[in-house]
């Protein structure tokens, strides 16, 4: 009995490590026990091995006088604990750990035990007891002298990675170094060097890490590990000690042109790159930089960081448009555990966001000059853009077929346009090459999405498609001919010059709008280098551009102020004391030269915004409490006592709609938003209430009439939140099925991966057509969320099911019956979606 239990626990860690893989582009963890679903997927050794040794407890035990009088108990015990460790329930095991150290204190087993506790504490990340364990057991050596070897080799190793997983690692480097000085495996040996190599590199000690990674390539390891070994020691490369890197880059490019290397071409480019910054040849770098985020094939987080390099590099230089493409690509690809993941993507967004404008300056400007050329000239220019765009397109067409034919016959694919073509025509937005090639690599990460808002999110609200027919006359543009006369342009041909001359601004309306995008993208660019890039030469450049081109703009006493304060930051009195002087002799009444002119003036608009701040932030605190109705009489009070900041008020506006939704209709909600929005246009708090309000009204047509019916518009104010409830997986199934089949099939999966949970299953009818299927139940969210994913994704459990027949999700018993008499199966999917999957 046990002995089948153990070999099924043996066959399930052998199983764990054929699948695991481990991210060498971080310090590896001395111990890997694969993700969650991985976990998952031991279920059926590990509870086989559970099951068996509790039969065998269960049989054999004899226990008398606290004492076990047969030998194989303790080590059935043992079993259940690491079976319970690799399926990564590490708190049962644990408990279970505990229960042999204090019932075989006299036995040799508790020493393998306290090993295994403080691993587990290591996974539930409870390193002061795993500290404490591994002192209680390091203390035991001097009293035992009896402990098994495989013990005392292995405590320097478990030291090791609870430093390691704290980010402790000059305090790791030491037991590392005294478990390589131990008799061990040769991979556990090779894994030690490998992160001590890992820890010196990014300590910057590369004659040590050198020292290392050599070692563990000498040790012949599994060829991922020596693979990567080899490439760090190339980016261990040290000019400080004189070291020559022409037999290391000699080394890295016959890498590149061994076809086992194929998929980790973009490291090799990476440590190329490394090489060349440490030689001091930047281009060079770049290039190679380049080279690894386009070879990048299925290692995400290399391509991330190659993308990310690029993107500083362009960033420190002041090249924002590449900054932003190389950051953009990074995020596509970002993995979630990817270091300091949500200051990446607000740089990605701050980048996005000044590219825009740049691009509305860059294009309306183009479209000007053109429009201002002699038709002859114009003509010209355009004749030339369409003969670039043919040219590039048989290009295109060539390279095609080259690529298909060395494909077909297996030779190298042509690799001269690694950083896709950019197009020779000279207008960027009309190069037919340049957007066929973006659509290419956007259909290989995003597939068929379509063009559309917020086309990244993969669950969203339906949204108003026009037609063809509507799209044609939505791009319909008016112009004039030679002769003056009004022309109406349709035109999706880059092939025609009606393309390039729909978007011409010939008329005064047009070329005032066009003027009004450049103003205001002027405008943003100037906040955007100021606030969030921290560029200030920019900043003033946007500003100063912007006054020299708009002297009626509305944004000239805006402008002027930010100019006076940037100017002040660079020290420059002259400039500053310009623009103060603007302020003051034209636009005297303004706060801003109240401000310059009277300190006090400042100090008491501060005391009110100071008194407005206290009363927000008690306001908001209720708000949070759920205490709406203190909401709702605090905001109308500010917004009857207080006409500064505006800022302020507009929250105070959003908490007092807010607070009426709750406490009246959703009507009340909408009118007060929209109240808002007219009065605050230019808040922060303002494109949160049109989220909202879209929300509420759903898309409209072209009438503003909303398409999405009222009866998709929840509350789920009828269902209780509580995490520490009893929960149930569901699944409601539409007619017609054979329910008794999908049943067994329930039952089939639960006996494979849950076989130790006694899960029962039940059914009911929901209604004529619709089966309520439930499985429970489950002590915790947790576990409950564990089962769904993993049931979810089944194909055996659903293979006789269309997708649109049926639904899953979890449930609170409390909240069964509520579910079970209201019948509204999409309120309560709103409400598990809610608190289920978004938390």
């Amino acid at each position: 009995m046990f002995w089948n239990g153990r070999e099924s626990y043996r066959d399930g860690v052998a199983e764990l490590e054929k699948k695991v893989e481990d991210n060498y582009n971080r310090i590896l963890p001395v111990y890997n026990y694969g993700t969650t679903e991985q976990a998952q997927a031991l279920n059926p050794y590990m509870d086989k091995a559970i099951e068996k040794a509790s039969v065998n407890i269960q049989r054999h035990s004899m226990y008398f006088n606290r004492k076990e009088y047969v030998r194989w108990i303790d080590d059935s015990y043992m079993l259940i604990g690491l079976g319970y460790f690799y399926k990564q329930d590490y708190n049962k095991a644990r408990r279970t750990f505990d229960y042999v150290i204090s019932e075989y204190k006299y036995n040799d087993i508790k020493y393998e035990a306290m090993l295994w506790l403080a691993k587990s504490y290591n996974q539930l990340e409870k390193y002061k007891r795993a500290q404490s364990v591994l002192d209680n057991l390091e203390n035991e050596f001097d009293k035992d002298t009896k402990i098994s070897k495989k013990i005392k080799y292995e405590l320097p190793l478990v030291k090791a990675e609870m430093f390691l997983k704290q980010e402790k690692y000059t305090q790791a480097v030491e037991h590392l170094i005294d478990a390589i000085y131990l008799p061990q495996k040769k991979i556990t040996s090779s894994r030690a060097m490998f992160i001590l190599g890992q820890i010196y590199q990014q300590e910057g000690e590369y004659y040590r890490a050198s020292d290392y990674y050599k070692k563990v390539i000498k040790k012949n390891p599994p060829y991922t590990m020596a693979f990567n070994a080899a490439i760090n020691l190339a980016t261990s490369y040290d000019t400080i000690y004189g070291e020559d890197s022409k037999p290391i880059v000699k080394n890295l490019k016959k890498m590149l042109k061994e076809d086992k290397n194929i998929e980790f071409q973009d490291q090799i480019y990476y440590a190329l790159a490394d090489v060349a910054f440490k030689d001091g040849i930047d281009t060079l770098a770049i290039e190679h930089l380049t080279s690894s985020v386009a070879t990048s094939v299925s290692n995400d987080y290399q391509k991330a960081t190659s993308a990310l390099t690029l993107g500083d590099i362009y960033f420190k230089v002041q090249e924002y448009q590449l900054s932003q493409a190389y950051y953009d690509t990074a995020v596509q690809v970002l993995p979630e555990d990817y270091p300091n993941k949500k200051e990446i993507e607000l740089q990605t967004m701050y980048l996005t966001e000044l590219v825009e404008n740049l691009i509305v300056v860059r294009t309306e400007d183009s479209l000007q000059k053109i429009a201002n050329m002699t038709e002859d000239e114009r003509m010209a220019l355009i004749d030339k853009i369409i003969e670039d765009l043919i040219k590039e397109e048989e290009l295109q067409k060539e390279l095609e077929e080259i690529a298909a034919l060395n494909t077909s016959t297996g030779s190298p694919s042509v690799s001269g346009i690694t950083g896709g073509p950019t197009g020779g025509g000279e207008w960027y937005f009309y190069n037919q090459t340049a957007l066929s090639f973006g659509f290419t690599e956007f259909k290989k990460k995003w597939g068929n999405r379509k063009l559309e808002d917020n086309w990244r999110l993969s669950n969203k609200k339906a949204i108003f498609q026009p037609d063809e027919q509507e799209l044609l006359v939505a791009s319909d543009s008016t112009i004039t001919d030679s002769t003056g006369a009004v022309v109406v342009v349709k035109s999706n041909d880059a092939h025609t010059p009606e393309y390039y001359l729909q978007n011409l601004p010939f008329t005064e309306d047009q070329l005032a709008e066009s003027n009004s995008k450049i103003e205001q993208a002027l405008f943003n660019l100037g906040f955007i280098y100021k606030d969030k890039l921290n560029d200030n030469p920019k900043s003033i450049e946007s500003f100063e551009t912007l006054i020299e081109r708009f002297q009626e703009s509305e944004k000239l006493l805006q402008s002027y102020y930010q100019l006076y304060r940037l100017y002040n930051l660079a020290e420059n009195t002259e400039r500053a004391e310009y623009y103060k002087n603007l302020i003051v002799e034209n636009y005297p009444e303004s706060d801003y030269a109240k401000l310059l002119l009277d300190p006090d003036y400042f100090k008491e608009l501060e005391a009110e915004k100071n008194r407005a701040m206290i009363l927000y932030s008690e306001t908001y605190d209720h708000y949070e409490s759920g205490h709406f109705y203190t909401v709702y009489s605090n905001s109308t009070r500010a917004l009857k006592e207080f006409e500064e900041p505006v800022d302020i008020l507009a929250k105070f506006e959003y908490l007092r709609a807010l607070s009426l939704g709750k406490i009246e209709i959703v009507d009340s909600l909408q009118v007060s938003l929209d109240s808002l929005i007219v009065k605050y246009p230019d808040s922060d708090v303002a494109p949160l209430a049109q989220n909202i309000l879209n929300y509420l009204r759903g898309p409209v047509d072209t009438t503003g009439t909303s398409i999405i019916p009222e009866e998709e518009q929840y509350d789920v104010s009828i269902y209780s939140f509580d995490p520490n409830s009893k929960q149930i997986f569901s699944l409601v199934v539409k007619a017609p099925v054979n329910i008794n089949a999908l049943k067994v099939r329930i039952s089939d999966f639960n006996g494979k991966f849950y076989s130790l949970e006694n899960l029962s299953t039940t059914n009911i009818l929901l209604d004529k057509s619709t089966h309520f299927v439930m499985v429970g139940n489950f002590n915790t969210i947790d576990d409950a969320m564990r089962y769904y994913n993993a049931i979810i994704s089944n194909e055996y459990v659903f293979a006789n099911l269309a997708p649109d027949q049926y639904d899953g999700f979890v449930i609170a018993q409390e909240n069964y019956p509520v579910f079970y008499k209201d019948k509204d199966l999409k309120k309560y999917l709103a409400f598990f979606k809610q608190n289920y999957l978004e938390h």
